[in-house]
């Protein structure tokens, strides 16, 4: 039962990792990318929304999921 947890865990991570990045680029193309004139800049913003967005799932995922327990109750085992 703990490996089909795991497998649970796993693919609502992933899943959700999925939508937050598509989440952010529509966001970016709609609303961002057209009030910036350079390539540079766009790059710049682009990434800073892209490590902000998965700061914030993480965060998101921890405290209102039980998926990242998951894990770490495994790794606290393995230790014992």
């Amino acid at each position: 039962m703990k490996r089909c947890a795991k497998w649970k865990a796993a693919v609502g991570i992933i899943l959700t990792t999925m939508l937050t990045l598509m989440v952010l680029t529509i966001i970016y193309w709609l609303f961002v990318e057209p009030q910036i004139k350079t390539n540079f800049n766009q790059i710049l913003v682009m990434m800073g929304m892209i490590y902000g967005g998965m700061y914030l799932h993480r965060l998101l995922i921890r405290r209102y999921t039980c998926w990242w327990n998951v894990w770490e109750e495994d790794e606290k085992e393995n230790e014992n």
